[in-house]
C-alpha cells in the first residue's frame, strides 16, 4: 500500500501508481502527471495564502500599528 501525494507517487518510477498510470499509454500518463502537478502547485499557492493570512492577522491584533495614547 502506498500513501503520499499523487504527485510523488508519480514521480517516483516504482510506485504502483505510476506502474498503473503508465499502462494508459504514454500521452495519458503524460497528461495525467501535468494534471498531478498542477494541483499540487495550487495547492502550495492556496496553502501559502492561508499563512500569509494568519500573519496579517497576527499583525493586526497584536496592536502594535495602534498610536500610543497619552
Amino acid at each position: 500500500m502506498e500513501f503520499d501525494t499523487p504527485q510523488a507517487l508519480l514521480s517516483d518510477v516504482n510506485s504502483q501508481l505510476s506502474s498503473l498510470v503508465e499502462q494508459t499509454g504514454g500521452a495519458e500518463a503524460e497528461h495525467l502527471r501535468l494534471l498531478a502537478n498542477v494541483a499540487s502547485t495550487k495547492m502550495k499557492s492556496n496553502d501559502q495564502k492561508l499563512i500569509d493570512n494568519q500573519d496579517d492577522n497576527l499583525k493586526s491584533d497584536s496592536g502594535e500599528n495602534e498610536p500610543l495614547i497619552v
